[in-house]
């Protein structure tokens, strides 16, 4: 054989994808009469070369010949001459032969000038296109299983630990070239603690291996090419690869491309914003699936975790590409984020949004529409129950958009508001007021006191009051409040069922029966307006529930309860506050009635609640008494 087509040398420690090397890819490569070629198909980094190349070498014995090209070497045009090379070469040969090529890029540079004789070939490819499915048997390549990966590692690294290879597969997704990489550092002397640090702060360097030689086989080096092909590449490619780095600064998470609405893209002529239409953008992420960068997902388009890394190491080399890269990034969240907060049936796209939103550093959101989006989330993450998370990402937000609250107070005061939210959801009544104060004064003096926002602030300022124990102070803000809005939006409107709602809350210590009378008045018409299952429905209606314990009405209190626990869980995220809230009286006002609780549901709401707070609070303390604690 030519020495231009032998095989690359064998790896004496591969190991894994016995199924695949075993039984998938002979079972095509044997059907003598097919004459159809095989594409071994995956992403970049997931071991297409190594198992073609194990699989030769493995049936080298069944062949008169077989013959490697590698296309990636090839040149525009090459690929069709080398392979008429090869099968110049190999011509008038009795028996078999089988044909391997290895890193195909595009079908169409090698479709025409496939063999049609006895030749087997067997094609890699990162790309995953309709060509292939329509020419080719196509088989996938998986990420290596966890053990499997383990046991790579442990065979390249002598001494590694499988609690730390176990780490360091977790890391690099199970992908073996990463592993591959990170092993030659291990071997240099690294720690795998050092690797592991290293991933955090630079996957382009430890992902490039640590000798020159081993750049071409790196993965950093293979992602490095395909985005520069991308960028050499027409106007098309070039917003493909906007596209990619968009993905990798919104990423670990899958983007949820299901989520994106219409009628929210803003199309400028910049060259940041490219993204004119859902076709569009599907379109560019199909060509990015089919050069094996990006994986689709119904309705979820993603970078795997340490490829996303490594592009995004090598964008912020290129300040140019990484502005816009975060200007589109911030376009789609702006196309993806949903209208409204913590309606009835809205939870799903937030739950599925609210990861890319935190991952986008907010420091390069540079417009009303991104600002907006990032602080809907944060309204919303309140909402769904996640106060710690608030309180401790906000600080970050407040510094990274400091020049910005400088000019725009009003923003700075939604900031605020939303963080008393979540100091109060957390039990910190003190922080919470303190907030919420600030807030009120300062609306009321820009805004006057029929504002809305300021009447909304005045609310929460009445809550606080309640929760230190000044209740007619409580109860006085509120029904003012609660009055103006009335008469400025209606009886009706959801400001003023909410504000309604708060008065009720409020006024049930002091006085019951009237808190009853007003809760059932508001809890009707919330179910007319909003239905049964909003959260400010559920809300009236849990502490309509304590209003008849009160009373000592529990015939209609524990059912009522019951009710809402029941709604809060099909509504709303698994261990929410409020869920935990009404499971938490539901047990105890079932064991007060003499009636048994479950025991694992009882110890799961202690347990949320001892999350939540971090002092005693007396619900707390009855509930770890019933579980024993």
């Amino acid at each position: 054989m030519n020495e231009s087509f032998a095989l690359p040398h064998r790896d004496p420690s591969f190991l894994g994808r016995s199924e695949l090397v075993d039984d998938v890819l002979p079972g095509y490569l044997d059907r003598a009469d097919d004459g159809v070629p095989v594409v071994l198909n995956g992403r970049v980094g997931i071991g297409k070369t190594m198992v073609s190349s194990e699989l030769a070498h493995r049936l080298h014995s069944r062949y008169a010949d077989v013959s490697w090209i590698d296309v990636t070497t090839a040149g525009s045009g090459q690929p069709a001459e080398r392979i008429a090379a090869c099968l110049t070469t190999v011509h008038g040969r009795t028996g078999p032969h089988l044909l391997v090529l290895d890193g195909v890029s595009d079908p169409d540079d090698v479709v025409r000038c496939l063999p049609r004789d006895e030749t087997r070939v067997l094609i890699t490819s990162r790309a995953d296109t309709g060509v292939w499915h329509r020419i080719a048997h196509v088989v996938q390549v998986p990420v290596l299983p966890r053990e499997e990966s383990v046991r790579l590692l442990r065979k390249r690294v002598h001494g590694l630990t499988e609690a730390d290879a176990m780490h360091l597969a977790g890391a690099l997704d199970d992908l073996p070239l990463a592993m591959e990489n990170a092993a030659s550092w291990l071997t240099s002397g690294m720690t795998p603690g050092q690797v592991l640090e290293q991933l955090k702060s630079s996957a382009s360097r430890i992902l490039s291996g640590y000798r020159s030689s081993d750049f071409p086989r790196s993965l950093a080096g293979r992602l490095s090419k395909a985005t520069s092909v991308l960028a050499a590449g027409a106007e098309e490619d070039q917003r493909m690869l906007h596209l990619l780095h968009a993905l990798a600064v919104l990423g670990p998470a899958p983007f949820p491309t299901r989520a994106l609405r219409g009628d929210q893209w803003e199309v400028s002529d910049s060259d940041a914003q490219y993204l004119l239409t859902i076709c569009d953008l599907h379109r560019r992420l199909g060509g990015l699936r089919d050069r094996g960068l990006v994986i689709l997902q119904t309705g979820a388009a993603r970078l795997d975790e340490i490829s996303g890394a490594v592009i995004h190491d090598l964008l912020v080399a290129r300040p140019e590409d990484e502005a816009a890269a975060f200007a589109m990034a911030e376009q789609l969240l702006v196309a993806a984020v949903p209208e409204r907060a913590a309606v009835e049936g809205a939870w799903g796209d937030w739950e599925l949004v609210t990861p890319s939103v935190l991952a986008l550093d907010p420091a390069h959101v540079h417009t009303k529409p991104g600002r907006k989006a990032i602080l809907d989330t944060y309204d919303y993450l309140v909402d769904s129950g996640r106060y710690k998370e608030v309180i401790d990402s906000l600080g970050n937000l407040r510094t990274a958009w400091e020049g910005h609250f400088a000019q725009c107070r009003a923003d700075e005061l939604v900031v605020m508001s939303v963080l008393a939210r979540a100091h109060f959801g957390s039990g910190h009544y003190e922080d919470a007021e303190r907030l919420n104060l600030q807030v009120y004064w300062e609306r009321e003096r820009n805004l006057g006191s029929s504002d809305p926002s300021t009447l909304v602030a005045s609310a929460y300022c009445a809550l606080d009051l309640g929760a230190k124990g000044h209740h007619s102070d409580a109860c006085q803000l509120a029904k003012d409040s609660w009055l103006e809005q009335c008469k400025i939006f209606g009886e009706e409107s959801r400001p003023a069922m909410r504000a309604g709602s708060y008065l009720a809350r409020l006024q049930a210590p002091q006085d019951p029966n009237l808190a009853y009378r007003l809760g059932l008045r508001i809890h009707r018409l919330q179910i007319t307006h909003l239905g049964v299952r909003h959260q400010h429905t559920l809300d009236t209606a849990h502490h309509l529930a304590l209003c008849l314990v009160a009373l000592n009405d529990f015939r209609k209190a524990l059912p009522l309860l019951e009710e809402t626990l029941k709604y809060r869980q099909e509504t709303l995220p698994p261990g929410h506050p409020d869920t935990l809230w009404t499971a938490a009286h539901s047990y105890l006002l079932s064991a007060d009635l003499g009636r048994p609780v479950h025991q694992p549901a009882l110890r799961w709401a202690c347990d949320g609640l001892r999350r939540i707070f971090d002092r005693d609070h007396h619900v707390v303390r009855r509930l770890m008494a019933m579980v024993k604690y």
